[in-house]
């Protein structure tokens, strides 16, 4: 049977998003995670075929000990063996670790949001110039298929990178529909929730904005979900953190367990700079909750798709604020099972799955 690594540089990802999919697949296919196992060990652990740890220090743009090990551990893959790589900053390590392999095993690369690299900010555009010619230079005899979420990331990727290999559209990693409980009644004060790692480019910052606005309206309540990532340069460090908890005008909550508790809800905002395809908007729009999020790539095409949210151009804090109260004034929201349906046929785990699945089989070929 054909092995197939999923490689990524933070467990969090083949847990979260990838471990329903791979019970799904592994009838068919021995998958095995190359990740840090930290946090996540007995989840991934249980998840997989098997577990490589990979040692990395996720603080360090560049961890050269982290690529080394990932040298060591890929040299032992067998010929003919696929690898499925998650993320932008994986493939960049991937790439240094193979720089002087001679490649017999097919790459494909999921890129679930260009990320910090593509970023508008000076050291992103620095890294971008600096990084260019390499990518330019081995991306081609590296990777066999890209994965992209949305066709913007998609062009802006394949132009930088020039990459003339095979590229293709998947949205999303699969919802599995199984394990959602649905919305059954409004509540009777409006609960207004944001989930994820609290990061300035998932608009951690513009969501307290907009909860410090509603701080003496009795009709709502807001809630943060989520921790920080503080492997992550954009993440809220320890002295914000601390801050948010202490924050009158939000509850914070740490982690929930999306699939059984976002129907607890009435609202989701999603203020993010930046997203390859949004997992959260398609769990609370299944779910049963009314989305406002920022008018970008990887958010609009599941509003537009599904019918169930509003978007916010220029994450504007005063439309935010003007759609929230709309939507606690109004008695009427657009047909949720329209909404259901759409998800369930569009990016459902068996509508998503069946697409990995043709896509490894033709590689075996």
């Amino acid at each position: 049977m054909i092995v197939i690594y999923f490689i990524a540089h933070s467990e969090w990802i083949l847990h979260r998003s990838r471990a329903d999919m791979v019970k799904l697949l592994k009838s068919n296919f021995q998958i095995v995670s190359v990740s840090p196992l930290n946090e996540y060990v007995d989840e991934i652990k249980e998840d997989y075929f098997e577990s490589i740890n990979w040692g990395i220090d996720r603080t360090k743009l560049l961890d050269i000990k982290g690529i080394v090990n990932l040298k060591n551990i890929i040299k032992n893959f067998n010929e003919n063996d696929i690898i499925h790589i998650f993320t932008i900053k994986s493939l960049y390590l991937f790439i240094f670790a193979t720089m002087f392999f001679k490649k017999n095993f097919k790459v494909i690369v999921s890129i679930t949001g260009l990320g910090f690299l593509f970023a508008d900010t000076l050291l992103a555009k620095m890294l971008r110039n600096i990084s260019k010619p390499l990518i330019r230079l081995k991306i081609n005899t590296s990777v066999d298929i890209l994965i992209f979420q949305n066709k913007n990331n998609l062009d802006q990727f394949v132009k930088y990178s020039n990459y003339k290999n095979n590229s293709i559209m998947i949205s999303g990693s699969g919802l599995n529909i199984n394990k959602f409980v649905t919305k059954k009644e409004p509540n009777d004060v409006t609960k207004i929730i944001f989930v994820g790692r609290l990061m300035r480019e998932k608009g951690i910052n513009e969501f307290l904005e907009i909860a410090e606005e509603f701080v003496d309206d009795d009709r709502v309540l807001f809630f943060v979900a989520g921790k920080p990532d503080f492997g992550n340069k954009s993440s809220i460090n320890a002295i914000q953190f601390e801050q948010l908890q202490k924050n009158p005008a939000v509850n914070y909550l740490g982690e929930i367990d999306v699939q059984k508790e976002l129907s607890k809800y009435d609202l989701l905002l999603q203020p993010s700079y930046h997203e390859g395809f949004s997992r959260i908007l398609i769990e609370s729009i299944y779910s049963g909750v009314f989305c406002i999020a920022n008018n970008i790539f990887g958010m609009k095409e599941i509003i537009e798709k599904t019918k169930y949210g509003v978007l916010i151009d220029g994450n504007n804090i005063n439309d935010y604020k003007n759609e929230i109260i709309k939507f606690i004034d109004s008695q009427e929201l657009p047909n949720y099972e329209f909404a259901k349906k759409t998800i369930i046929e569009n990016y459902s785990l068996e509508a998503i799955a069946k697409q990995f699945e043709e896509l490894y089989d033709e590689l075996i070929k």
